[in-house]
C-alpha cells in the first residue's frame, strides 16, 4: 500500500484506537493485532486482492459483499465489522496505517517502545545490553529493539526512538567537521581577499 500524509495517519489513528476500544478485554487487543497483522501481511502480498480493497473504481456494494463471502466465519466478526466500516467510509487504504497505529497504541500501553539501532558492524551481546539499559533509563519504557548494518556508517550507531533520531555515528561526526573545516576555510579565504585589496 502506498504511503499517507499526516492527515491520513491522524485519521489511522483514530480508527486504530476505535478498534483497540472494541477489542479490550483478555487477549482481545492482542488477537486484534495478530488478525490485523495477517491481513496486511496478505495484503500486501497480493496485488490482486489489494487493488480490490482500494481502488475507488470497485463499487463499495460489490467489496461489501466479497468481504463478507470471503471472510465471515473464517475471521473474527469484529475484524470483519471493522471492514466493513473502513469499506463504507472509504478508508481501506489507510488499512496499513492502521495496523502501525494500532500496533504502537498496543505497546505504549503496555509500556513498551520500538527502536531502531543501525550500526556499521552488528552489535555485541555487551554492546546490545548496554544500550537496551539506556534507552529504558531514557524513554522509561520496555525498548522493543530491531537491528540493522549500514557499513557507510563507518562506527557509531544511529538510533530511531519512535520519531527521535540519535546520531552517534561516525559518519555523522565527519560531516560535522567538514562543516567545520569548510567555514574555517571560507573566513581565511575572505580575510586574504580583504588584506590583499587593502595592499
Amino acid at each position: 500500500m502506498l504511503p499517507v500524509d499526516d492527515i491520513g495517519i491522524a485519521i489511522a489513528d483514530v480508527y486504530a484506537k476505535a478498534l483497540m476500544k472494541l477489542a479490550a478485554g483478555a487477549d482481545g487487543e492482542e488477537a486484534a493485532l495478530e488478525e490485523l497483522a495477517d491481513l496486511v501481511t496478505y495484503v500486501n502480498a497480493n496485488a490482486g486482492f489489494e487493488s480490490f480493497l482500494t481502488s475507488v473504481t470497485v463499487d463499495i456494494g460489490a467489496r461489501r459483499q466479497t468481504l463478507e463471502k470471503a471472510l465471515r466465519g473464517k475471521a473474527s466478526d469484529l475484524l470483519v465489522n471493522f471492514l466493513q466500516i473502513l469499506n463504507t467510509k472509504e478508508r481501506m487504504p489507510l488499512l496499513e496505517q492502521i495496523h502501525v497505529q494500532y500496533r504502537l497504541a498496543f505497546e505504549a500501553k503496555r509500556g513498551q517502545v520500538e527502536v531502531t539501532a543501525t550500526s556499521a558492524t552488528p552489535l555485541s551481546g555487551g554492546v546490545r545490553e548496554a544500550l537496551l539499559g539506556a534507552l529504558r533509563r531514557y524513554t522509561g519504557r520496555d525498548p522493543i529493539l530491531t537491528e540493522e548494518v549500514d557499513a557507510s556508517l563507518i562506527g557509531g550507531l544511529v538510533v530511531h526512538v519512535g520519531d527521535e533520531k540519535i546520531d552517534f555515528s561516525v559518519s555523522r561526526r565527519l560531516q560535522g567537521y567538514r562543516g567545520v573545516f569548510l567555514a574555517r576555510a571560507s573566513r581565511e579565504i575572505h580575510s586574504g581577499r580583504e588584506y590583499f585589496q587593502g595592499a
